[in-house]
């Protein structure tokens, strides 16, 4: 699978702080083994981001993305409340 990134999500992730950081790019390889990886809490949004899902990277931080057959799109970055 190809994972693409937004710029909105780049910059929220460049401005990451340790330990974050390091946990985003883990789970980012984890998301990129197995986007389904249970581990991730990967699911369908509903309501208003219909057509999305979100996976989780800690406790309160979640990426939100776009997927296809072929791509996945990682759309933000943020805490719970700012992404839902």
């Amino acid at each position: 699978m190809r994972i693409v990134t937004s710029p909105r999500f780049e910059r929220r992730a460049r401005k990451l702080k340790s330990p974050h950081d390091q946990l985003l790019r883990a789970v980012l390889r984890r998301f990129a083994a197995d986007p389904l990886d249970p581990l991730l809490r990967t699911h369908k949004l509903k309501g208003g981001l219909q057509g999305y899902w979100a996976f989780s990277v800690d406790d309160d931080l979640r990426v939100l993305f776009r997927r296809d057959a072929a791509t996945s799109t990682l759309i933000a970055l943020g805490s719970h409340d700012e992404i839902y």
